[in-house]
């Protein structure tokens, strides 16, 4: 199998990684027969070394830089040349960076010169509109509120709109599946003791941990006391994020989806890209959700106990009644 590694900057701030994520979708689709993943300058060496010692029989670099500078010429070919070294068997091929390309400065002059032309045919539609309505009696241009181009100044109606979309209800089965937890306080410890029983192979990963992790004895659970990295997501189907350090959360999030896994905010649902409702076991074979599409945890709990105090032995004996039903002859 074939690699190509993406190497870009790194950001902490949610949602940069919105355009490259684009690109790696089409890479994705476009190369099946290619393991397709992405690092950044910081942990190039640490992640090519890790794809490296994977069933690949070579791998093409790809700076994805402006620039042909420092990082470019100097720092990549360094570590490229380093795990060469290492790795003899392997052939690595240094692609020219984003900049570099040829057909790079027909696409930016091109794409300037239709927002360029966009904005000023937008500008003559607001002219024309004053004019017909300074000679027509109608409602003055100034009234009617210039619209930006391309709905640039309409980012919080987008945020508005997507906080009012209804998420999509599923149960996944996660076992045998490799699942990471980033944090090492009580909601971390809340999330592993919901994954136990799945049957999913649970790594997770804090500087430290509360003291109720060493209760947790099962052979599905690792724990591994360090500091977050990247390489903690490679070979993971989830993610959940659990700690209260706004900068270890940006990061995980960006990496995991660069990396084109699902992952889970609990401190900020809009963020990830799914939620887990409040669930209740009746029985052996009931199970009950209660989402509020995560935008009042507090009246998810509130509905929980409800649900359990005045239905609960209601639920547990529908249930008998329903199997000692099917099973009498």
């Amino acid at each position: 199998m074939k690699a190509l590694l993406i190497i870009a900057h790194h950001s902490i701030i949610p949602g940069a990684f919105k355009g490259f994520e684009e690109v790696m979708d089409r890479l994705h689709h476009e190369l099946p027969g290619t393991r397709v993943a992405s690092t950044s300058l910081l942990d190039l060496e640490k992640d090519l070394r890790t794809l490296l010692r994977e069933d690949v029989e070579s791998v093409a670099l790809f700076p994805y830089l402006l620039l042909n500078g420092q990082h470019a010429r100097n720092d990549v070919p360094m570590v490229m040349s380093k795990l060469q070294a290492e790795f003899p068997n392997i052939p690595i091929t240094l692609l020219p960076c984003l900049g570099d390309w040829s057909n790079f400065t027909d696409m930016v002059v091109e794409s300037v010169v239709n927002a360029q032309f966009t904005i000023q045919n937008s500008k003559l539609k607001i002219e024309n509109a004053g004019a017909e309505s300074s000679t027509s009696g109608a409602v003055p241009a100034q009234n009617l509120g210039a619209v930006p181009p391309a709905d640039v100044n309409n980012t919080s109606l987008r945020a508005a709109d997507a906080a009012k979309q209804s998420l999509f209800a599923m149960e996944m089965n996660l076992e045998g599946r490799n699942v990471l937890v980033v944090g090492g306080g009580s909601i971390a410890l809340r999330k592993v003791k919901t994954l136990l029983p799945t049957g999913a192979r649970i790594k997770v990963v804090s500087p430290q941990f509360a003291p109720e992790f060493a209760e947790i004895s099962s052979p599905n659970c690792m724990l591994v006391q360090h500091p977050y990295e990247p390489a903690d997501l490679m070979g993971v189907f989830l993610a959940f994020i659990c700690t209260d350090k706004p900068a270890v959360n940006a990061q995980v999030s960006n990496d995991a989806r660069a990396r084109r896994i699902l992952v889970n905010n609990a401190c900020d649902y809009l963020d990830g890209d799914f939620i887990v409702p409040a669930r209740m076991d009746f029985g052996e074979n009931i199970a009950v959700t209660v989402s509020t599409q995560g935008r009042t945890p507090a009246l998810a709990k509130k509905l929980k106990q409800k649900i359990q105090k005045e239905w609960g032995q209601e639920l547990v004996q529908l249930e008998k009644n329903f199997l000692d039903s099917s099973t009498t002859p």
